[in-house]
């Protein structure tokens, strides 16, 4: 190491690096051989020795570590007069110790300034002051490096919390732009972190999805959201959708206390929407048939009253009832019962055309609703559903033959109550049956 030159006895940190500048403008600015900065924890240590100075004041001071020890500012101006210092063999010896500054700085992380020279001289008031500003320098470039530390400590907490995380963490800016994604997002949606970070998330939203996604987004960047939960589909990188849960949080700046983006915890929530689902399904629909349950046919008969008051839509309402079903219940028993059923309903939605509802009520009973241009649309497919039973059924090697008898009524004609629809439509059914079954009537309410 030349004199001259500027360098930590130490390897090179960022500390080292922001304090070895102040180190050397200390010796220039107010005049003297040799300046030092050093830590008491980490031990670190910086000397700044002018080029004439001689070079063993650099031994001399690469060896004051800790020194001098104490709270307070140490200013001396011939050290051979100091009895506690001339004995020593800085000063007695080479390379002559004469004049000594030092103030200490810093709190948590702890250090001083120290100014040494050959020469006798008094040290001004004036140059205490600069030496006290310098110190006072070193000290916020000290307490900078603390919060850093803290901050990147934090960061690597974060860091181990969020890759340890089964749920996927994600962290992003006012913009909804990605500036994080743990690695767990590979196994949600096979992206790697990198193919999402530096992304907006609304880009693979499923499009039903954006719009309540976009006020989630919008309340993240006014910072009028703190905490928000959303279950969004998002789409993975082989092109499925996958549902999720995000639990969004707000992140501030620690200092002006302004919203600076946002952290998120995500998790998939595909098993829970399709259980979800299948409960939904299993709350509308017939467990038998699969069909549509009773209250399912009332929730779109209701829908199909409101659209026809707005449009126009004609529907057609048709009841209908199994001719001869409780003979073969009675014969043979509800598990051969309730086969026919099952194959019954299948020849009922084979010919009803999707989207049309085709419910069972109970029993031998089922329901359609149809959309209609004309009256002789529904007695058209009235025709085709007679039609369809006419083919023997095969249950537990017998062919079995029944009808199917139907009453018809119009959903604009007959009410505004499911009720008073399905009573109309009995009595058309009534009606039917009393005509000698396997035939259909129409009752206009």
């Amino acid at each position: 190491m030349s004199p001259g030159s500027t360098s930590p006895l130490k390897s090179a940190s960022p500390s080292q690096l922001r304090l070895a500048p102040l180190c050397r403008s200390a010796r220039r600015q107010l005049g003297f051989a040799a300046a030092g900065i050093c830590l008491e924890a980490p031990d670190l240590h910086w000397i700044d020795l002018d080029a004439r100075a001689d070079p063993r004041l650099w031994t001399f001071a690469t060896s004051l570590r800790g020194w001098p020890a104490g709270d307070g500012m140490v200013a001396v101006a011939d050290a051979t007069r100091v009895p506690r210092l001339a004995h020593q063999p800085y000063v007695a010896g080479d390379p002559g110790l004469r004049c000594l500054v030092s103030i200490p700085f810093g709190s948590v992380l702890r250090g001083r300034l120290s100014l040494y020279d050959t020469r006798i001289r008094e040290v001004g008031a004036d140059e205490i002051a600069a030496l006290g500003g310098l110190a006072d320098i070193a000290g916020q470039m000290l307490r900078l490096l603390e919060e850093t530390q803290q901050a990147l400590q934090r960061e690597a907490d974060f860091r181990i919390l969020a890759e340890a995380s089964s749920d996927t963490i994600v962290r992003g800016d006012l913009d909804g732009v990605r500036l994080y994604v743990s690695p767990s997002v590979e196994a949600l949606l096979g992206y790697t972190p990198q193919d999402l970070v530096g992304k907006r998330a609304i880009d693979i939203v499923h499009p039903d999805d954006v719009p309540e996604f976009r006020k989630l987004m919008q309340s993240i960047r006014n910072g009028t959201l703190d905490v928000g939960i959303c279950e969004v589909r998002q789409r993975n990188k082989d092109g499925a959708w996958v549902w999720m849960e995000a639990s969004v949080r707000l992140t501030y700046d620690a200092e002006t206390g302004l919203p600076t983006g946002y952290v998120s915890s995500v998790r998939g929530m595909d098993r829970r929407k399709a259980a979800q689902a299948h409960l939904e399904y299993l709350a509308s629909h017939d467990a038998l048939t699969g069909l549509a349950n009773r209250a399912l046919l009332d929730q779109h008969v209701k829908e199909t009253i409101a659209q026809s008051g707005q449009t126009g839509q004609r529907a057609a309402f048709l009841y209908m009832d199994l001719d001869r079903f409780k003979q073969v219940n009675d014969t043979l028993g509800h598990v051969a019962g309730d086969k026919l059923l099952q194959l019954a309903a299948a020849r009922l939605r084979a010919v009803v055309p999707e989207p049309d509802m085709v419910a069972r009520l109970g029993g031998d009973e089922f329901a359609v609703v149809h959309p209609i241009e004309t009256e002789a649309d529904a007695a058209r497919l009235a025709e085709r559903l007679i039609a369809a039973m006419k083919a023997p059924f095969a249950v537990e090697n017998a062919a079995l033959s029944i009808g199917l008898s139907i009453g018809i009524t119009f959903i604009d004609q007959a009410g505004d109550d499911p009720a008073d629809i399905v009573a109309a439509a009995d009595a058309a059914l009534y009606a039917a049956k009393s005509a000698g079954r396997n035939t259909f009537r129409i009752n206009r309410g």
